[in-house]
């Protein structure tokens, strides 16, 4: 991986002690929370370094029930992995990455309508700085870019598509200022920064992108603006970068965790700290312009949320806290739309911990997850939640390649169950 984002880490945050600026702050935020769970956690698969160790993404789920994903380190050459659980529970290794074709994968997955599977790697390609694959559905891997630096350096996160087969996401450094930038990888190759960070409107986005009808792209910073907890930014189908969002730590800070949106336009993230209590928050940015803080998170119902979150068709917003809870080690949570968050479940570190990416859901509403620890080998597991109370929707939703961008009712649909719907 890029020694630019070991540097970054160890400056802003340690992924495996999650220590980064935690603040106590006296705004008061009115939200009323629960701790009762009522969900079960079930191991479905636990990682031994052989098929992959710390998956820090999360799944992508096909018609059948079979869960694609990532590791960032194990498999061959403890590069990381490209893996598949299957329905009847079989762990199979796709993709062992080796440098040369990437390494070190932190991001969750997209596929199209053949099958194929498309996701960045932090580190390796041909200059070292992370790559955009390509995995057919009959298993060849294509590396389909590389970057350099002036275009981004870093993918983190995922990646977003068009109709047209165009690949957009944000890079955690490089670009013109080397604090991280927007780019797209053309059907034909072409990789190009759309925008660069330049520090005064954010820097080092984690997170990939949510788009609107127009074409216009949303996503987060993790640091720089004004106060230097991060951002929410658009960027307009003719390259103009707005900052919508200065997080003050108040309502805020530190967002790694990507946007959904609903069918209004409402768009709704998370921050890693910030708050009432400094554990972070989740919150919604309306059409207007108006940020909510939703809920203040406090060591009880968890804290740190570093994944994105998904929707149901009630409105109902789920997803994973790093760390707290009743063991400390992270949860899955709730949050109605009335404001009440309910603790579904806490790992204790035999099932999993430090779950950090969000959720899919399935049509029973089972939810489905990673931890980048523990389970047997402390390498990280595999997780599914009944009894969530996630309510699916009932009407089909369109191809995973189509709705990427599509208009906010669409992406909307997507975050709800972050489905594939190809076979």
């Amino acid at each position: 991986m890029s020694s630019k984002f070991f540097d970054f880490v160890s400056q802003h945050t340690d992924l495996a002690s999650i220590s980064w600026r935690p603040m106590a702050l006296a705004t008061a935020i009115l939200v009323l929370a629960s701790g009762v769970q009522a969900a079960t956690i079930t191991t479905l698969a636990s990682f031994n370094g052989t098929n992959g160790a710390n998956p820090y993404a999360g799944l992508l789920i096909d018609r059948s029930g079979n869960l694609f994903g990532t590791t960032l380190t194990g498999g061959i050459n403890n590069g990381g992995t490209l893996f598949r659980l299957n329905s009847g529970g079989v762990l199979t290794t796709l993709v062992n990455f080796d440098g040369t074709n990437g390494s070190n994968s932190t991001s969750g997955l997209i596929a199209d309508v053949s099958g194929n599977l498309f996701g960045t790697t932090t580190g390796g390609g041909a200059n070292g700085l992370g790559t955009v694959f390509k995995l057919a559905s009959g298993g060849t891997l294509t590396t389909l870019a590389s970057f350099g630096g002036a275009n981004g350096s870093v993918p983190y996160g995922g990646l977003l598509a068009d109709t047209s087969g165009n690949l957009y996401g944000t890079t955690l450094v490089g670009g013109a200022n080397d604090v991280g930038a927007v780019f797209r990888l053309t059907g034909g190759g072409t990789l190009t920064a759309l925008a660069s960070f330049d520090s005064a409107n954010g820097g080092y986005p984690y997170a990939g992108l949510v788009a609107d009808a127009s074409g216009n792209l949303f996503g987060t910073t993790a640091a720089r603006g004004a106060n230097d907890y991060g951002t929410v930014f658009k960027l307009d189908s003719v390259g103009t970068l707005t900052t919508l969002v200065t997080f003050d730590g108040s309502n805020g800070s530190s967002p790694t965790a990507g946007l959904i949106a609903d069918a209004s336009g409402n768009l709704f993230g998370a921050t890693r700290y910030g708050g009432t209590n400094g554990h972070g928050t989740v919150f919604k940015l309306d059409s207007a312009g108006t940020l909510t803080t939703l809920i203040s998170l406090g060591d009880t119902e968890g804290d740190i949320i570093s994944g994105g979150l998904i929707i149901d068709a009630a409105g109902n917003l789920f997803g994973t806290t790093t760390s707290g809870g009743d063991n400390a080690v992270g949860t899955v949570f709730r949050l109605d739309s009335g404001g009440i968050l309910t603790t579904l479940a806490s790992f204790d570190g035999v099932n999993g911990r430090n779950p950090y990416a969000g959720l899919v859901a399935d049509a029973a509403g089972n939810l489905f997850g990673t931890t980048a620890s523990g389970g047997t080998n402390n390498r990280g597991t595999i997780f599914r939640i009944s009894d969530t109370g996630f309510v699916a929707a009932t009407v089909p939703e369109p191809s995973t390649w189509a709705m990427m961008i599509g208009g906010f009712g669409l992406v909307g649909a997507s975050a709800r169950r972050r489905r594939a719907l190809a076979a």
